[in-house]
């Protein structure tokens, strides 16, 4: 297991692994090694995060985690974030977790689809509507009470499918507006998941980019448009090419893995820390999702309005019936795709899923925007429940 460990004793050891004193009372050879035996030593696991590092994940939902961890586990697990993709990007985040290159990491699942089919069909699911926070309690439920297949293929792949948030529902935003669906013919779309059947429904041609390979196609003319939350207009420049954004929600999809997390560095654990880590997915989940893909990114298109001239666009009423009828008319292709991917029942898989956003959407309605409640209710009806040797 490769992560860093820093010393909680007053003393650290120099490149020859001999120990330097820093105290002014000098130390015994005989007490540092108790120092050491008695288990004072910090492990500074590695979070290789490839958003930038303006990005919410990065600047605030990951810290204040990483934080509460700290805390909890008296300073004994201090997770070190590196943002930018340094350490990998988004379509090599897994294999850089699974073989602890990192210990860490933002998981897309449709970037990887063989590797976590179970986990893929259920992002792929275009959830109707503009409910973010209920997707995503609904996809902890599911992947980890009503899911066995979903922690199976995170075995395999030597992860945990930690901190999984939804995000804000997808809008399309074009370099040319976009009010009808003969506008969207022939137009090449960042989408993916169940939204690449969206656009190719409209006639578009979808295109599975990454979101930062998408900023440069959009400027060097290759994108025409993204389906994508108005929060990324802002955090990776996309309001300087794509000006104009169609006034339709085209759905929410989850769970985009926050904290995919090495499994052998969390078997490692003590107890209280694997506690201290299912705690922090429950924050993740809800801090990312409201904070990030509700509050933020309606200030971060009001910027972009203010900023760079991005503008609404009203789409006609047979644009609107073609997304709201959308779901339904997915549904047979979805099964399609989880059999081909491998899911032993996709369809219950995908009625499990469905029902349980309709639970969490009266919760929804409850809680609102508060994190904090939101945090405890995912810990009461999810977190606690879930059996750790299953994992």
């Amino acid at each position: 297991m490769r992560f860093h460990e820093v010393s909680q004793a007053p003393f650290r050891r120099d490149f020859l692994g001999g120990v330097k004193m820093t105290m002014t009372k000098t130390l015994t050879l005989t007490s540092a090694l108790a120092v050491l035996a008695t288990g004072a030593l910090a492990q500074s696991p590695i979070y290789g995060s490839w958003p930038p590092a303006s990005d919410y994940l990065n600047t605030d939902t990951l810290p204040e985690a990483f934080e509460m961890i700290s805390e909890a586990t008296d300073g004994a697990l201090q997770w070190e974030l590196i943002a930018g993709g340094q350490l990998a990007d988004g379509r090599g985040t897994l294999a850089a977790v699974t073989d602890d290159l990192m210990q860490g990491g933002l998981q897309i699942p449709v970037y990887t689809p063989q590797a976590m089919p179970s986990l893929t069909l259920l992002y792929s699911i275009v959830v109707p509507g503009d409910d973010p926070m209920a997707a995503a309690a609904a996809a902890a439920e599911t992947v980890f009470l009503n899911c066995p297949s979903c922690l199976a293929e995170a075995r395999d792949n030597n992860t945990l499918l930690l901190g999984g948030f939804a995000s804000a529902s997808y809008r399309l935003m074009c370099t040319s507006p976009v009010r009808t669906i003969s506008d969207m013919e022939g137009l090449r779309i960042r989408a993916t998941g169940g939204y690449s059947e969206l656009a190719a429904m409209g006639g578009a041609t979808p295109m599975s980019t990454t979101l930062t390979e998408a900023v440069g196609l959009l400027q060097r003319g290759g994108l025409d448009c993204l389906m994508a939350t108005r929060e990324w207009l802002q955090t990776y420049g996309y309001g300087e090419y794509a000006k104009y954004v169609t006034d339709l929600p085209l759905g929410n999809s989850a769970p985009a893995i926050g904290l995919l997390m090495n499994r052998a560095l969390f078997t490692g654990l003590s107890e209280d820390e694997q506690q201290a880590m299912l705690h922090a997915s429950a924050f993740i989940t809800a801090k990312h999702t409201i904070g990030n893909y509700v509050l933020r990114d309606q200030e971060s298109f009001e910027n972009q309005q203010e900023v760079n001239g991005v503008e609404l666009v009203e789409p006609d009423a047979e644009l609107v019936a073609m997304v709201e009828g959308f779901s339904e008319a997915d549904r047979a292709r979805l099964i399609e795709v989880g059999t081909q991917l491998g899911v032993e029942d996709p369809e219950a898989l995908i009625e499990t899923y469905l029902a349980a956003v309709e639970r969490w959407q009266g919760v929804s309605a409850e809680l609102g925007t508060d994190i904090d409640a939101w945090t405890q209710r995912l810990w009461d009806d999810v977190f606690s429940q879930v059996d750790v040797s299953s994992l």
